[in-house]
């Protein structure tokens, strides 16, 4: 809660967000290709998002203030890959109309395969995200800090009082056995 009321005034804020910023920015570019100009808009984005949750009386923070900010911004920058993605589809689609003729059978094969692959990556994407929310602790952190997060094991030992890298090692494989059978449960329903 500390790292939180020292975003109540200007110089804490400036500070969180130049420490924030060359992280965030170098994850952006090499996790999801996004170009410079994309990350400046994902990271503020976020921190409006950031900052409006913290202003609320029943914010609770589960993890530390970086973390929660870079789950904000990995959201954001899916989002808006996610939109790119839609906008490219619509783009193609334009320019087979404009072609003279029938569009041929293998161009409508590759734009319904791109729409259905799209489509059922986002759906696992959040289906495993919605499972790992839903997971009890230790799971929930130890997941979102090694997946989503990229916490290295000994990061993780440290961040949430483990005796060393071999315990997180062993409950993280535990608490994938678990994501897995109840994402088998799910799919089947799903898909």
């Amino acid at each position: 809660m500390a790292a939180i009321r020292n975003l109540q005034n200007e110089a804490q804020i400036s500070r969180f967000v130049l420490d924030e910023w060359s992280k965030i920015s170098l994850f952006l570019q090499r996790h999801y290709g996004l170009l410079e100009e994309d990350c400046q808009d994902v990271f503020q984005e976020a921190f409006i998002i950031l900052y409006e949750k913290i202003r609320k009386e029943d914010f609770v923070l589960t993890s530390s203030l970086s973390t929660y900010f870079m789950g904000i911004c990995k959201n954001k920058a899916k989002e808006l890959k996610r939109t790119k993605k839609k906008l490219v589809l619509v783009e193609d689609e334009l320019d087979f109309s404009l072609l003279e003729g029938n569009i041929s059978q293998d161009k409508v094969e590759a734009l319904i395969a791109l729409e259905e692959d799209t489509l059922a990556e986002i759906q696992k994407e959040e289906l495993v995200e919605s499972i790992v929310q839903e997971m009890p602790s230790p799971c929930k952190e130890l997941l979102w800090g090694f997946y989503r997060d990229n916490l290295s094991l000994k990061a993780l030992a440290d961040l949430l009082n483990y005796s060393s890298e071999g315990s997180v090692k062993v409950t993280k494989h535990r608490c994938c056995e678990k994501l897995r059978i109840r994402y088998k449960e799910l799919s089947k329903r799903l898909f």
